[in-house]
């Protein structure tokens, strides 16, 4: 016995002598589908940084212990472990991976493997917007996302966001999709202010979801993935889901970074010297033959130092902004209960002087299983913001506008420190020595600095977006839930102009306005799905439900003027005061829907799918006569890939799948009671009564967009390039648009418009949208160390308007909707250059004939042939074309590549777009031949010894030069530095530090633009979410360049 126990003693030794000794491993591997040895397979030591790669035959060789375990890596195949033992030769067959094809997308209502889906999904990872610094996901969004354009309005916090999923979905409302958080639609309402509405403080929807709460991001784009969202769907479906808990010791995640802001690029504008030298020369060029050229442009010297006094407004006015935004969330639980929460603060100063945007919001997502068939669950996220917002561009004393214009030979300050402004007049910016009449005066020259400390146009906006759902399983297979979620915004704008404020603070002696506005919106889902496989071959899957949604919106507004003194700048001061033009106003609209919807789905061996949805919506704000609604959609695939003959014969290609699908969806974004006659405040005879305002049509419909999609998916090589290309082609209908009617309805003035003219808002216009995509991700590098990863898509799309009220264009500024023209299509007049031999613009009229304009004085016939021979009718609008161009790209889209070393990243993002023409008013106004400040580009002008020029020769008070024309539109192409990063994380760092993890990083935003594009930025746009008047650069604000230092902390 004591022998037999002795043995067993000295064996176990030797086996654990055996198994802690150091000795040579060795083995080959190959690939488990066809035996082919795999080359540069990463091989390593669990829990170390000892690694080895096979050898061109598959061959590796290692020094490790028994006791530990080798971990098998490779791009294309599913990783997998080994334990050593007591073995020499460890032997591995690697099978390919499928994790992309397994990749669970959110379709709506439930969800679905990759491989599976037969509609248009664009799957963007939480992990791809977490890893970077954005206070609003649209922007780790930006040209990530095939189909799908987002643009900024300018470079002010919270400007609006467009968000674009193939093209324009509608003419007169919105294009902007639906947003849908943890299964409950979100309002998108992107304009929350009464006064100065459309600029000054704007809204951004979108930032009021923490990117860092994201899992993921799934986009629906075509009917079929979209139609179970009905009549919400026409502009595509955006699907966000936050994260949850997970069971398990609790994690806690730090976030954290802190940047600044500069304008990423400035007009030149002319110095005092060139200032005055341009002035004058305009004055001199415009002055009669014999007679002294007036002197207009004069310094000054206000502060008594002996120099002249001279400003750059742009530097004034613009300004290097901090930021800082700090993130923590824990996660945990047990399998029973988990939970996920986080909080958020950041602060943010804009690039113009007294922006400010300052954030903070809370979230916790609980999931709980008290039984294996029951599950629940709340979604609790609220959030409030401060933004400290700016005029810009848009009015006269907007900021960027007045500092283009302002003169640069006067001061910012008087010599007793104070504005430099006209404080018995009208609290312009002085004048200085310079003399300026009413007739040659470009504008009103607004103090640049004064909007901004002497005013105050502030939102402090509170939403809470919440959910609870129940879940129950009470068969196999079979899930019913039920959901209610809440959208709660409240924003109160506040608004002051000081009495020396020029406008109405000046007009009006000080004005003070208040708005609060609430808008409330619930939700009610309750839905059934089903999920059964016959024999392993036969899939089906179904889901059917019904859906409510309530949305109210109340306001209340109030204003003040002619305040009893400068110090009191809120309303409850007059109170007191004895103020007076003292006003109020509301408003109170609500809206519902009621929606049922099903969708069912069938597949063979993984290699046959047809799927069918249908949702019926009804909604008040429809006509009486067409309040409910039909959306159906159908879409099948065929995976050529699971097909027998092709296993075996095409090896390098690993998946194949075609797919088509046709539907229809809607589009219920428009005013609330355009259906309705209403009835509104007038007088006939100077007598007060009530008149028609409104005429209303109860047969007011859905527009209708009628989707076809052909698409493919595939993979090669092991799965390390992927691709997915679609076709579509969307015919939008019933386009609500303003008809013309007879002024003997009673409405002789058109409310919608402010405009002269009867109208009724119709089901009456259409239009088309066509293009491609292609998306490619490939895995170019991988190794122990080293790994190099691509991804790039492109979109191609084609619009059209087909029909308008009797064919007729709607017109907004420059553009057009015009039958058989692109949306936005620009009508101008054609530029024809500037005459060499005198210095005259010439223009073609519609004729295209040459016609050029003489600005002399004393010149009887100003318009004539260029040789001066022959007169001509002037120039006028009559005389606009076609260009057929538009304000919107053809194409878009955006390449990324990711480069790993051991534990540093690098990260350098591209996004570009082209084809389209950007019509560049603030250079048309920085070339004024009014007195005013200029460009830089003026200096070129036409001279005797300056012949060879695009600048005509100047002439003081000539409007024509200015007049809207081809000279002033631009292809807007470019291509966009989005983000360039690097980071490091730390290896082993939790036995250091006792932290999982730990990474540091450096980000550049926007850190160069490549364009020929003479504006600031190509991507600005002044008529935000306008779809018509698109593509109008009216001295917006660039985006900023944005530098970043972040720290990602892992418990």
């Amino acid at each position: 016995m004591k022998k037999g126990l002795l043995l067993w003693l000295l064996l176990a030794i030797g086996m654990v002598h055996a198994f802690a000794q150091t000795r040579t491993i060795t083995g080959r591997i190959t690939d488990a589908a066809d035996g082919q040895v795999l080359p540069g397979v990463s091989v390593l030591i669990k829990g170390s940084k000892t690694g080895v790669v096979s050898g061109s035959d598959g061959k590796f060789s290692i020094q490790a212990d028994g006791a530990g375990s080798l971990v098998f890596s490779f791009v294309g195949y599913e990783t997998k472990e080994e334990k050593i033992g007591s073995r020499s030769t460890v032997n591995v067959t690697l099978a390919g991976s499928n994790k992309i094809l397994n990749e669970v997308l959110v379709t709506g209502y439930g969800e679905q493997k990759r491989k599976d889906v037969t509609s248009s999904v664009t799957a963007v990872s939480g992990a791809l917007i977490n890893e970077r610094p954005a206070t609003s996901f649209d922007q780790a969004l930006t040209g990530r996302a095939a189909g799908v354009s987002i643009s900024t309005g300018s470079g002010v916090l919270g400007d609006v966001v467009n968000i674009r999923i193939r093209g324009v979905s509608s003419i007169s409302n919105s294009s902007q999709p639906l947003i849908v958080v943890d299964g409950i639609p979100m309002n998108i309402n992107t304009n929350l202010n009464t006064f100065n509405s459309g600029n000054g403080t704007r809204y951004n929807p979108l930032a009021d979801i923490n990117p860092n709460d994201i899992a993921s991001v799934d986009v629906l784009k075509d009917a079929a993935a979209t139609a179970l969202y009905g009549s919400r769907a026409a502009a595509g479906v955006i699907i966000i889901t936050t994260k949850r808990g997970k069971a398990g010791v609790v994690s806690v995640n730090y976030n954290g970074y802190v940047g600044w802001s500069k304008a990423g690029k400035l007009p030149k504008l002319l110095n005092g010297d060139d200032f005055n030298i341009i002035q004058n020369e305009k004055a001199a060029n415009a002055t009669p033959a014999g007679q002294t050229a007036p002197i207009i442009a004069k310094d000054i010297d206000v502060n008594g130092d002996g120099k002249p006094d001279r400003t750059d407004w742009l530097k004034e006015v613009f300004r290097t902004g901090i930021i800082h935004s700090h993130q923590l969330s824990l996660s945990g639980g047990t399998e029973k209960a988990k939970f996920y929460a986080s909080g958020e603060y950041a602060d943010q100063q804009g690039i113009i002087v007294s922006n400010r945007l300052r954030r903070g919001g809370m979230r916790v997502n609980l999931d709980v299983t008290p039984k294996t068939w029951l599950k629940s669950g709340v979604s609790l996220y609220a959030s409030k913001a401060l933004n400290n917002g700016v005029l810009s561009d848009t009015y006269l004393a907007g900021a960027t506008v007045s500092a283009y214009g302002a003169m640069p030979n006067v001061p910012v300050y008087d010599k007793n420190g104070d504005l430099y402004i006209k404080t018995a007049v009208n609290g312009d910016l002085g004048d200085g020595n310079n003399v300026i009449s009413a007739a040659t005066r470009a504008s009103r020259f607004f103090h640049p600095l004064a909007g901004l400390t002497m005013g105050r146009n502030d939102n402090t906006s509170t939403r809470v977006l919440s959910s609870a759902y129940v879940e129950v399983e009470p068969i196999a297979g079979l899930k019913i839930t039920s959901r209610f979620g809440v959208d709660f915004i409240q924003n109160f704008e506040d608004q002051y102009s000081g009495p020396l404020l020029s406008g109405n603070g000046f007009n009006l002696n000080g004005l003070v306005q208040e708005n609060l506005l609430r808008q409330n919106q619930w939700s009610w889902t309750n839905y059934a799905t089903y999920t059964k496989s016959f024999n392993n071959v036969h899939f089906i899957n179904a889901t059917v439900g019904i859906e409510s949604q309530y949305a109210q919106t109340r306001q209340l507004y109030t204003g003040q003027a002619n305040l009893a003194d400068s110090y009191f700048k809120e309303i409850y001061d007059g109170l007191y005061a004895g103020t007076d033009n003292s006003y109020t106003g509301g408003d109170n609209k609500s809206n519902a829907f009621d929606s049922y919807f099903g969708k069912i789905g069938y597949n063979y061996g993984s290699k046959y799918y047809v799927d069918a949805t249908l949702r019926a919506d009804a909604y008040s704000d429809f006509g009486i006569n067409n309040r409910r609604g039909y959306f159906p959609g159908v879409s099948a695939g065929w995976r050529i890939s699971e097909e027998n003959f092709f296993k075996g014969n095409i090896s390098f290609i690993n998946d194949l799948k075609i797919r088509a699908s046709y539907g229809m969806v809607g589009n219920s974004n428009i005013k609330a009671y355009a259906y309705r006659t209403l009835y509104g405040g007038g007088n006939y005879a100077d007598a007060n009564g009530f008149s028609l305002y409104q005429v209303g049509d109860p047969n007011l419909k859905w527009e209708t967009s009628k989707n076809l999609d052909l698409g493919l998916d595939a993979s090669f090589l092991k799965n390390r390039i992927t691709v997915t290309f679609d076709y579509f082609r969307n015919n939008i209908d019933n386009l609500i648009l303003d008809a013309p009617i007879l002024a003997t309805v009673g409405t002789p003035w058109d409310h919608i418009n402010n405009t002269p003219g009867s109208i009724l808002t119709t089901n009456i216009g259409s239009m088309r949208n066509t293009g491609q995509e292609l998306t490619i991700n490939t895995s170019n590098i991988h190794t122990k160390d080293f790994s190099w990863n691509s991804s790039f898509n492109i979109t191609f799309i084609k619009n059209v308007v087909t029909h308008t009220a009797d064919g007729t264009d709607i017109t907004r500024g420059n553009n057009r909707a015009s039958v058989g023209k692109p949306l936005g299509v620009f009508r101008l007049i054609k530029w024809g250059g500037v005459n060499p031999e005198n210095g005259f613009p010439m223009y073609y009229n519609a004729n295209n004939e040459l016609v050029m304009y003489n600005p002399g004085p004393g010149v009887a016939n100003r318009w004539t042939t260029p040789d001066g021979s022959k007169p001509m009718n002037p120039i006028t609008s009559n005389d606009a074309q076609y260009m057929d161009k538009s304000g919107y790209p053809t194409f878009y889209g955006g390449l990324n590549n990711t480069f790993t070393y051991k534990g540093i990243d690098l990260s350098i993002f591209l996004q570009y777009s082209g084809g389209n023409y950007l019509y560049n008013a603030a250079r048309a106004s920085g070339m004024s031949n009014l007195f005013t400040n200029n460009m830089e580009e003026i200096k070129n002008r036409w001279t005797p010894d300056n012949k060879n020029t695009d600048v005509p020769k100047l002439f003081l008070g000539n409007t024509v030069i200015t007049q809207a024309s081809t000279r002033w539109l631009e292809k807007g192409d470019f291509l966009r530095a989005r983000e360039i990063s690097l980071g490091y994380t730390f290896p082993g760092i939790k036995q250091k530090l006792g932290v999982n993890s730990l990474r540091v990083y450096g980000l550049v935003q926007n850190a160069f633009v490549i364009t020929k594009y003479k504006g600031t930025d190509p991507e600005v746009n002044t008529n935000r979410d306008s779809n018509i008047n698109y593509g109008v650069d009216a001295r917006a604000v660039p985006l900023p360049r944005i530098f970043t230092l972040g720290l990602n902390v892992g418990f």
